[in-house]
């Protein structure tokens, strides 16, 4: 299953969301059913003066047939670079 088009749109039906580190607090082409949540936690964290914790919000949604997929890359340019990606996806859903 292709999950994002070559230009970083999301391909998959399947799709829910999608985090980058970089912008945590930016999600991707949120569901309908995780923007209120993903509101929530922002209003929550602003409140106590916390950081946004993509990994903690995730952890924190308790949605069937839903994954996520936590994906670290590591690499050496003028000195070590990371990048690590959230992306959600339903696996119930039956669209190919």
């Amino acid at each position: 299953m292709l999950v994002y088009l070559e230009n970083g749109e999301p391909a998959a039906p399947s799709f829910l969301g999608g985090w980058c580190h970089e912008v945590p607090t930016e999600p991707m082409h949120l569901a309908e059913e995780l923007i209120p949540l993903w509101e929530a936690y922002v209003s929550r964290q602003a409140d106590i003066d916390g950081d946004i914790d993509v990994a903690e919000f995730l952890q924190s949604v308790d949605l069937p047939n839903w994954v996520v997929f936590e994906i670290t890359t590591y690499g050496m340019a003028c000195g070590p670079v990371w990048s690590t990606a959230w992306t959600v996806l339903d696996l119930n859903d039956n669209e190919p």
